[in-house]
């Protein structure tokens, strides 16, 4: 029998649970992919201006740090500080980015984004959700909802601390 309802609150037996993480594990894989594998649509860029996928989730980035160290930056997106510091050369030299001299070490410099940098931003981000849009258009607003809502609470719960066997401590 396929697409049995469970009619208690009880939770699956434990037996079960790997085979659920399995699959689990698997969809979020597919799904992360997928996300990363997007490209920038060109169309929501203005003219002259380029941006690479790895450009653009260093935009998001910095926009959510800002103002950040290359150091920081660099270890947030798990890459050597001189591929960041490419890719954060090539945004500066688009008007993306701004740097400026760390004022607490004047041996670094802070990375945020200029009024255009945010523009692009929002401009990549919407067509980018505009993708996911019609991927779920023929979804109701009760599945939407609570995809979101299950997504929210699974990355709350990956962020908390972990012992080194991977337990919750």
């Amino acid at each position: 029998m396929t697409g049995t309802t469970r009619t208690t609150d009880r939770p699956p037996s434990t037996a079960a649970v790997p085979r659920v993480s399995a699959v689990l594990e698997r969809s979020l894989t597919q799904v992360a992919r997928s996300i990363l594998r997007l490209e920038v649509p060109e169309r929501a860029l203005p003219d002259g201006v380029r941006v690479n996928r790895s450009g653009h989730w260093l935009l998001v980035r910095i926009s959510e740090q800002a103002p950040a160290r290359l150091s920081d930056l660099a270890r947030e997106v798990d890459l050597d500080v001189s591929t960041v510091s490419r890719h954060v050369r090539d945004l500066v030299a688009a008007g993306l980015v701004e740097k400026v001299p760390d004022p607490a070490d004047g041996r670094a410099s802070l990375l945020s984004l200029t009024g255009r940098g945010a523009a692009v931003l929002g401009a990549v981000s919407e067509a980018r959700r505009q993708v996911l849009t019609e991927a779920i258009a023929g979804w109701t607003d009760e599945e939407r909802d609570a995809l979101a809502r299950s997504l929210l609470r699974l990355g709350a719960d990956l962020h908390r601390p972990r012992d080194r066997d991977g337990g919750t401590r």
